[in-house]
């Protein structure tokens, strides 16, 4: 009997953890691991310090002596379509102020599209869907599959971050720059988006003696401007075909669309410390 109580017990608590949620907004001071590695895998960050709503990112801000990291991770495709629509943009206002117009920015990943729109003018367009309608309809599986390589493909050939700040004049310096800014993004097996972004304090003229709060901000920035073609069937990086879920092909995908086109943002405030 007392065997059947302390299992009892020990399932109420099981399953009391397994109910707590994520806060939606980082709200404690995180040291970071001793083996950070910024390589876009997720081999630190497993255990994350928040869950956005708005955004639906999981993320962990930290800091250790040098730098001040973001991990972050998309798990839904409507999310990882909206990263690869106009990135994703970190903030950080050294002030304490929730305000852009004087924060140091970096956006990441930024995607070339000169193919993308390419692909969707003139008769060369029409061309391509008269084909398509000749091809066999692919299954829900292959499409996810094209889309999980082609994203892959994207993010391999990523050289540039876009930055706003940081006493440089330059708005896109080298994945490989001078400053020590580091910020790169993968796909992992289970088809989910993981970025790393580490900023030297130096940059932000920080230092953890000082234990000052800054404000951040997390922004998905969607497609911005122009005349963007929504492809039907076409299953890339940027949204599947008409019947893909979470793309933004297809009839019944308006809300999507929409919320493709509008930025979605949150502020918060974080103490860097020793």
């Amino acid at each position: 009997m007392k065997l059947f109580y302390a299992f009892l017990l020990s399932g109420c608590a099981s399953l009391q953890v397994y109910a707590q949620k994520l806060p939606d907004i980082q709200s404690s001071n995180v040291i970071a691991p001793n083996t950070v590695r910024v390589d876009g895998r997720n081999l630190e960050w497993n255990n994350f310090s928040a869950e956005n709503k708005r955004t639906g990112l999981l993320y962990t801000i930290s800091n250790d002596d040098k730098n001040l990291y973001l991990a972050l991770k998309a798990i839904s495709n409507e999310t990882i379509t909206k990263i690869f629509a106009g990135g994703i943009s970190f903030s950080i206002n050294t002030k304490g102020r929730k305000r852009e117009d004087d924060a140091n920015t970096i956006t990441y990943p930024t995607i070339t599209r000169n193919n993308v729109n390419r692909f969707g003018a003139g008769q060369g367009a029409q061309n391509r869907q008269r084909m398509g309608q000749n091809r066999p309809e692919q299954s829900q599986e292959q499409r996810d599959s094209a889309t999980f390589e082609q994203r892959k493909t994207q993010l391999a050939a990523i050289k540039e971050i876009k930055i706003k700040g940081f006493n440089v004049a330059d708005s896109l310096i080298s994945i490989y720059n001078e400053y020590g800014i580091k910020a790169i993004g993968k796909m992992d097996e289970q088809k989910a988006y993981f970025c790393e972004i580490a900023i030297p304090l130096s940059t932000l003229e920080l230092s953890v003696n000082d234990k000052k709060e800054i404000a951040y901000q997390i922004k998905l920035n969607g497609r911005q401007g122009g005349n963007f073609p929504m492809r039907a069937n076409a299953g890339g990086g940027f949204g599947g075909g008409g019947n893909n879920r979470g793309g933004f092909g297809g009839g019944n995908n308006n809300a999507a669309q929409q919320d493709l086109m509008v930025a979605t943002d949150f502020w918060g405030k974080y103490i860097i410390q020793k």
